[in-house]
């Protein structure tokens, strides 16, 4: 099967091929933006979130140039629907509470293609963004907020500049801001912070969340929350400066960096943090699997009968682990390599919008996961990758009040690849697509250490 097929989105494979898509744009802009006279100099497919026969979501981001040779950036979000839906859903479009126009369309319909395209901050499930992605509203709210950024009412900001980082639309998006204050004395400052906005009102508990955990979890560097802003839906964050590590890791000394890590991880899970929710994190895993493997069945009849099998032992497994318990620690909820910020041998850690309190196992199965997933991301050596897991795993043994159980770990683990894999599979994500039953093999390594509890 080509993951790239899908009967009911014919224009599947157009949308996802970014030489098509620049094409296409290039011709866009000459036709509907001729008196700007921009020009096209680079077009990323940044996200494509695909659901076989029904849609799928595809985010670009385009560097332009205008006729002063100055530098602009886009993002353009579109939905890919069935023949004969689009016309429908393009009106619906255009009665959003409230469109903001500019340079661009703020939503079109590109019929060839049957696809909907939004021009950023446009989204109908973050209107949000469009108060989050005003300068002038951004600035006027620091105004409003001095106190915040521990500076006196005497200071007044003059500018603020925006620059797009992070888009998941209809999700969460995450812009940076670098405001410039005056003070009547003549003296200046800069003031640099990072904004984060969310769909269904979700922003005030992830605040909350976030600012607990920075205030009592004192030996974990969090980058502290500065304020909530209701009517955007978003939250400020002052900036904890380093580098992602994930982009620094090929050239750090691993067996120095991974004992690092592997402490943090478990001074994290003993602190304390009191507003987490308690979660019953068997349970959140297996519905996830509950979801995961039928749709992964679907796309992959080849692999039906197996993954059929493993969410057999999944179910039956829970039983055992249920009745053993674990301890009730502080979760990242989404522990991969990429949540950690690095500078020189510190590290922070960010996005704790899945939070809770919960089994220690589940944060250990993610981050160990995630990082044997990069063998099939990124091509690192998996000799390399599976050493740094055994290290990880060694020192956080070590630093933690509880035992480690290979079973429970096992038994996460296989879920967060199932995960993993079903993420790959709906980005159309075609670097480890192409090492699927590598992919397979690693999900049943683990699940043979989970099978005796499954019998």
């Amino acid at each position: 099967m080509s993951f790239l097929h899908d009967p009911l989105l014919p224009h599947l494979e157009r949308v996802a091929d970014v030489a098509t898509m620049t094409e296409t744009f290039a011709r866009k802009l000459r036709d509907a933006y001729a008196h700007l006279h921009l020009k096209l100099e680079d077009c990323a497919l940044e996200r494509v979130q695909h659901r076989r026969g029904r849609r799928c979501r595809v985010l670009y981001r385009l560097r332009l140039r205008d006729a002063e040779s100055r530098a602009h950036e886009q993002w353009f979000s579109g939905k890919l629907v069935r023949p004969g839906q689009a016309q429908r859903q393009f009106e619906e479009a255009l009665y959003a509470r409230e469109l903001k126009n500019g340079w661009w369309k703020p939503v079109e319909l590109w019929p060839e293609l049957n696809l909907i395209v939004w021009a950023f901050p446009n989204d109908p499930e973050m209107p949000g963004l469009l108060w989050a992605s005003d300068a002038e509203r951004v600035r006027a709210h620091v105004n409003a907020n001095l106190a915040h950024f521990g500076v006196d009412s005497s200071w007044r900001c003059e500018s603020v500049r925006c620059v797009r980082v992070k888009y998941m639309p209809g999700k969460r998006c995450v812009l940076r801001y670098h405001a410039q204050l005056v003070h009547p004395e003549h003296a200046e400052r800069s003031l640099s912070f990072y904004s984060k906005t969310y769909s269904g009102g979700m922003s005030r508990f992830h605040f909350q969340n976030l600012r607990a955990a920075h205030e009592q979890m004192t030996k974990i560097n969090i980058p502290r929350p500065l304020l909530h802003w209701e009517e955007a839906n978003t939250y400020w964050q002052e900036p904890w400066e380093g580098t992602p590590l994930i982009d620094t890791l090929p050239a750090r000394d691993w067996e120095i960096t991974f004992t690092q890590l592997a402490r943090v991880l478990a001074d994290f899970h003993q602190s304390h943090c009191e507003a987490f929710s308690a979660a019953d994190t068997l349970d959140l895993a297996l519905d996830s699997a509950e979801e995961d493997a039928p749709r992964l069945g679907a796309l992959l009849p080849q692999h039906e009968a197996m993954l059929h099998e493993v969410l057999r032992v999944l179910r039956v497994a829970r039983e055992p682990l249920a009745r053993a318990g674990a301890p009730l620690v502080p979760l990242h909820g989404t522990l991969r390599v990429e949540q950690f910020l690095a500078r020189g041998e510190e590290y922070a850690l960010i996005d704790f919008d899945m939070a809770c309190l919960g089994d220690p196992h589940y944060d250990l199965a993610e981050f160990l996961t995630s990082l044997q997933f990069l063998q099939f991301t990124c091509g690192w050596e998996r000799a390399r990758l599976e050493q740094a897991m055994q290290q990880f795993q060694a020192v956080y043994a070590q630093h933690v009040s509880w035992p480690l159980e290979p079973e429970r770990l096992a038994w996460y683990a296989v879920v967060s690849l199932l995960d993993k894999l079903h993420d790959a599979l709906k980005g159309l994500d075609r670097t480890a697509l192409a090492r699927l039953d590598e992919i397979i093999a690693c999900m049943n390594e683990w699940l043979l250490v989970v099978t005796p509890l499954g019998v």
